[in-house]
């Protein structure tokens, strides 16, 4: 939903709600990710690698930070597609459970606090830019 919804007819490319939802902006970008969150704490449930956790959390931040840039975000949003590589992802560790380990006490600390890290700071970074212009005049 977030980046097949709909075909452009004539062509192979779809497209969805997160660059529609990037037009909005800083509101637009943030409802996208936290959508596309979703996705990280599916990962952190079914105990994915470290690795591959990483490059969802690289792969979402990414999405996230720049899709919050006026104009440029929505075109970043249908270009990158974070959500449809994070899927593939997940559903390549799912079809392979051997890639999938007993969970330490040290991968949930590390695995939740990479998340939530990261989840945080791209919801606080509107609000340090706009504490950041607000100082400025």
């Amino acid at each position: 939903i977030l980046e097949d919804l709909l075909p452009v007819p004539g062509t192979r490319f779809r497209f969805g709600l997160d660059p529609v939802l990037s037009v909005i902006p800083w509101a637009g970008a943030v409802v996208g990710s936290v959508f596309g969150a979703a996705l990280l704490f599916d990962a952190l449930r079914l105990r994915m690698p470290l690795p591959v956790l990483a490059r969802m959390i690289g792969n979402w931040g990414l999405d996230a930070l720049l899709g919050m840039i006026p104009y440029a975000g929505p075109l970043f949003d249908l270009a990158w597609r974070s959500n449809r590589k994070n899927l593939a992802l997940l559903n390549r560790t799912i079809d392979n459970r051997e890639q999938v380990h007993e969970a330490s006490v040290l991968y949930w600390i590390v695995a939740v606090s990479s998340v939530v890290g990261v989840i945080s700071l791209a919801m606080l970074t509107p609000l340090l830019i706009i504490a950041w212009l607000a100082s400025l005049g």
